[in-house]
């Protein structure tokens, strides 16, 4: 009788330890199946002087299958201006992509500079819930290129000694060459005076012709089939900003995007169709100049056909003006 107790037990021992062990593995199989996905962020100096180049760089390492978010960064990140940006991924053997954004910045106001933390969404399947993680936060100390232990205030030189011998003889020759140089001075201006040819001074261009010009000139570099497309994309955007800019008094150049268009928004000096048709040509080229956007041909062509558009229909007069096409 106690043999057969003692069998029971263990037979409910040994069904209770399979239960949890089996309870423990789907659970590392559930916390094994999670995608792993690294971040990491860093600059190539952390100490530079104004107007050096900064190197800033967001490294992205994620399994096969994940769709990363990446950060929306533009004109500017802490505080330092963005100059230029672009992406590259690789694979390695086990299929993990690995994908570095880079972004080159410029300031010319010395201090300290914290690039903050950037949240990267990712997610497993496109109806998935996102997951985020953080890339590090980045010092950054901007020093002038002036010796700080240099005085604006310097004693003054002692005194050259002259030969007294020597003294009123350099006194003649300085009055020579005086005189000289005022009698010269003198004829010129009489000389030209006589001869003088009325320079025929041309017309100022208007806003649209400047903007045909530079939209000819544009399309004649040739900047797609070299595949400087995002070359083409910034001298593109530029030339509509600046014609914006002599055509409506509207500050373009100088501000971002979202600044423009929140103050475009609000003037009459622009038709509704005009502003759709400038909020779109700037979106789009936005995205290929900081968001790694690569345009195919007939976006390409498509932009420079806004730009021209927008010039047909709103420049000054009612001549003809002979567009690029």
């Amino acid at each position: 009788m106690n043999k057969i107790i003692k069998y029971v037990i263990f037979i409910l021992i040994v069904l209770v330890y399979a239960k949890y062990a089996y309870a423990d593995g789907k659970t590392l199989e559930e916390g094994n199946s999670k995608p792993h996905v690294n971040v990491n962020a860093n600059v190539d100096k952390a100490k530079v002087t104004i107007g050096d180049k900064i190197k800033y760089k967001i490294t992205i390492d994620f399994p096969e299958g994940i769709e990363v978010l990446l950060p929306g960064i533009k004109d500017e990140v802490g505080g330092i201006a963005v100059k230029d940006s672009g992406i590259e991924e690789s694979r390695n053997e086990q299929g993990r992509i690995t994908q570095k954004i880079w972004y080159t910045l410029e300031t010319f106001n010395t201090g300290s500079y914290i690039i903050p933390a950037f949240d990267i969404e990712y997610k497993t399947k496109p109806e998935a819930e996102k997951a985020v993680v953080k890339t590090p936060e980045v010092f950054i100390e901007v020093v002038t290129i002036l010796d700080e232990n240099a005085s604006d205030v310097r004693d003054i030189k002692p005194p050259v000694a002259i030969n007294k011998s020597y003294f009123r003889l350099y006194i003649i020759i300085a009055i020579a060459f005086g005189i000289l140089a005022i009698t010269g001075a003198i004829i010129s201006f009489l000389y030209r005076r006589k001869h003088r040819v009325i320079e025929f001074i041309p017309e100022p261009l208007s806003a649209h012709q400047i903007a045909y010009n530079e939209l000819e000139n544009l399309k004649a570099s040739d900047l797609i089939s070299k595949g400087q497309v995002k070359e083409y994309y910034y001298r593109l955007s530029n030339i509509v900003r600046h014609y914006i800019e002599r055509r409506f008094k509207l500050m373009a150049p100088e501000r971002t995007t979202e600044e423009f268009l929140a103050e475009m928004t609000v003037t009459d000096r622009l038709a509704e169709v005009h502003k759709k048709l400038i909020s779109n040509f700037l979106e789009h080229c936005d995205m290929v100049k900081f968001a790694a956007y690569g345009p195919d041909r007939r976006e390409i062509e498509n932009a420079f056909n806004s730009a021209i558009k927008l010039v047909d229909e709103t420049k000054e007069g009612s001549e003809k003006e002979a567009s690029v096409r």
